[in-house]
This record gives structure tokens, sequence and C-alpha cells, in this order.
């Protein structure tokens, strides 16, 4: 739905990438608005669940941004039920990168691969409580400081 698009106003992008914890996982879920190029909501924890990738939703619709549509994966916590819910309860339409093409949803790949090539791959975080403090502050620094070469 969103590739169509010339004007991408109105439309913010989710996904859910791994961190690596203590010989184990977390997970960061998170949500882009590519016209500014900032992270506007996330959350990490030690599950990936519907409830992870709602919240981050939630978190959206707390900062009183009213976005029209949200692009994400095909993958089943964006498929189910409560996230669908969600959606439908503030009116945002729900728009699915094609099976298989994780290009559709290109510009939030490229923020999570850019966290662990700058950041996350020289950490070794003991604690989900270490990660959620570290993340937020790369995060912090990436919204504000760090300079972004794309026109």
């Amino acid at each position: 739905m969103i590739k169509q698009l010339t004007d991408q106003s109105g439309i913010l992008l989710t996904d859910i990438t791994y961190i690596p914890l203590n010989h184990t996982w977390c997970y960061l879920a998170s949500v882009y608005n590519p016209v500014t190029r900032r992270v506007i909501a996330y959350q990490l924890n030690t599950q990936m669940t519907k409830e992870l990738a709602t919240n981050v939703i939630t978190q959206v619709m707390a900062q009183a941004v009213k976005p029209q549509i949200i692009h994400s994966d095909m993958g089943s916590q964006y498929t189910s039920d409560l996230f669908k819910n969600t959606l439908s309860k503030y009116g945002i339409k729900h728009s699915y990168s094609r099976k298989g093409q994780p290009g559709d949803n290109a510009r939030i790949e490229s923020f999570h691969s850019i966290l662990k090539r700058e950041y996350v791959n020289f950490q070794d975080f003991k604690t989900i409580h270490e990660a959620i403090a570290g993340i937020d502050n790369y995060i912090r620094w990436y919204n504000s400081d760090r300079i972004s070469l794309v026109a």
C-alpha cells in the first residue's frame, strides 16, 4: 500500500528486532516516522508478543500523534486480533509488507541495522535493564544528534 505513495506524511512504520542479551535474546519493538526520520515509540521485552507490538502503538497514540496508516511486516504479532483491534480503535489503517519482502519496510529495517551496527554489536548486555538503558540512550542520541546523510 505505501510503496505507491509519494507523500508519506501520516504513515508510520513498525517492526520488531532481536537484541542479544546474556546468551539469549530480548526484543525491540519500535515505531519509526519516515518523514522526520525519528523513532517515536519503542519498547524492549524478553518475549516477542502481540502485546509488545501493540504497546508501542499505544505509546504513539498517547503522544497525540494521529497516523493514518501503520505499516508492518506480516509477523504473527501484527496479524493478531489484539493488534488489528487496537488499530481499529484508533481509526488507523494497516498496510503490510509483501510476504518475504523486507524491503517494503526498508526504512525501519535500516534503522534497526544502524542501531546494531553502531551500538548493539559493541555491547554485552547482562540484564534487560542494561539493554533498556543502553537502547534508550542510543535512540535519544539517534533522534537528536546523529547526522542523517539522507536528503
